[in-house]
């Protein structure tokens, strides 16, 4: 059963994944997220997501659980802005972005599908997000440097995605999210395509990297082990609404 010993113990052995763990450090305008009534219907059917109201904090990391149909991605994708809400408000750092495009509200997102270019080195799929939105060229050379330290992907840049196992491959799709220095990540089940044992080892690299960066991480998942051992709060779902909204421990207790 799952413990905070249990969770201190995994805390130790994060190093033996690969993943570097400079000491920890504020993203730049850390942000928080509050869903205000938030609700999604797709024609008549029931709710997606039915008056959800829920408060993250900034630098926090929150789950979203629940079985299959019960709200949580799509939930996410409203937050992410690739879903227009039917009733309700999202603010970020108290700016209310319901209306503004994904681009607009400065977040990173990882999917279940690394979403790689199959065609492009690691260097170029990592850089490709920076490239997208014109950022600064100059500055290129240092994020990627940084983000390839933090990740253990300084051997591997010129390699594509067809010669790397599943672990690096999604090391890549976590280095776009790294590398664009957004101050909130969004998650939806990044794990699932991987076997028992990697997805343990990922689970701390993920955990270890929020950390590190000290940006505010939603992540979604129907693994309970998955969201006792990775969150600073877990929220369960069903039926679109929000059943429980506690920490782990306290989950754990009841």
């Amino acid at each position: 059963p799952w413990s905070r010993t249990h969770s201190r113990r995994q805390d130790r052995r994060r190093d033996n994944s690969g993943l570097r763990r400079p000491a920890r450090r504020k993203a730049r305008n850390m942000s928080s997220i509050v869903l205000e009534g938030l609700s999604r219907q797709f024609g008549g059917a029931r709710p997606a997501v039915d008056n959800v109201n829920l408060t993250i904090e900034a630098g926090s990391f929150t789950v979203l659980l629940g079985p299959s149909g019960c709200g949580k991605s799509t939930t996410l994708r409203m937050i992410a802005g690739l879903e227009t809400p039917t009733a309700g408000r999202i603010l970020m750092n108290g700016r209310d972005v319901t209306a503004l495009s994904p681009r607009e509200r400065n977040i990173a997102m990882v999917f279940q599908s690394y979403a790689l270019f199959p065609h492009l080195t690691v260097r170029e799929n990592i850089l490709f997000g920076l490239k997208v939105r014109k950022e600064a060229r100059d500055s290129y050379a240092e994020r990627l440097a940084r983000t390839a330290r933090l990740l253990g992907l300084e051997q591997l840049l010129d390699r594509k995605p067809s010669q790397l196992s599943g672990g690096q491959q999604q090391r890549v799709a976590l280095g776009r999210a790294v590398i664009s220095e957004a101050p909130i990540c969004l998650m939806d089940e990044p794990l699932s395509n991987l076997d028992a044992q990697l997805r343990q080892e990922m689970r701390r690299e993920i955990r270890a990297l929020q950390q590190s960066l000290g940006i505010t991480m939603v992540y979604v998942t129907h693994d309970q082990t998955e969201a006792m051992s990775m969150a600073d709060r877990v929220v369960i779902m069903s039926g679109g609404r929000i059943e429980q909204h506690d920490t782990p421990d306290s989950l754990y207790a009841s």
